[in-house]
C-alpha cells in the first residue's frame, strides 16, 4: 500500500463527510470533534459540589479526601444522552468511522505487544 499525502487522506475524509456528516476530523493531532445533534445530544446543567480542602493518608495506605463543609463550587456538568432506538445505527457509524481511517493509514485500536 502506497503512503497518502495528506492532502489525499484530506481528499477522502471530507468525501466520508459528505456522506456520513456528524463530525470533524484533524489529521494532524489525531482528533475527532462530534457535534450535539449529530449521534447524541448533549445536556449541560449547573450544580453546586464540596470544595477539596485536603488529603488525608489511612493507615491502609489509602487516601481519603477531605471536603469543605462550608464552600461549594457552582460548576457545570455535561452529559452526553444517547437514544436506545439508535444504538445501532450509531454503533455501524463508527465502524464505518474506523474503516475509512484504517484505509487511511491512521491506527484506531490501542494493542500492547505481548511479550515471549
Amino acid at each position: 500500500m502506497t503512503k497518502l499525502s495528506l492532502k489525499q487522506k484530506r481528499k477522502i475524509v471530507d468525501r466520508w463527510k459528505e456522506r456520513n456528516g456528524a463530525a470533524d476530523f484533524n489529521l494532524k493531532s489525531r482528533d475527532i470533534t462530534l457535534y450535539d445533534g449529530g449521534l447524541f445530544s448533549i445536556v449541560s446543567k449547573r450544580v453546586k459540589s464540596c470544595k477539596i480542602k485536603g488529603f488525608k493518608k489511612l493507615p491502609n495506605g489509602n487516601t481519603e479526601v477531605l471536603f469543605s463543609k462550608n464552600k461549594s463550587l457552582n460548576t457545570v456538568e455535561h452529559n452526553a444522552i444517547l437514544w436506545f432506538e439508535e444504538l445501532d445505527e450509531t454503533i455501524n457509524y463508527l465502524k464505518r468511522m474506523k474503516n475509512m481511517l484504517n484505509r487511511i493509514g491512521y491506527k484506531t485500536d490501542v494493542s500492547i505487544k505481548k511479550r515471549k
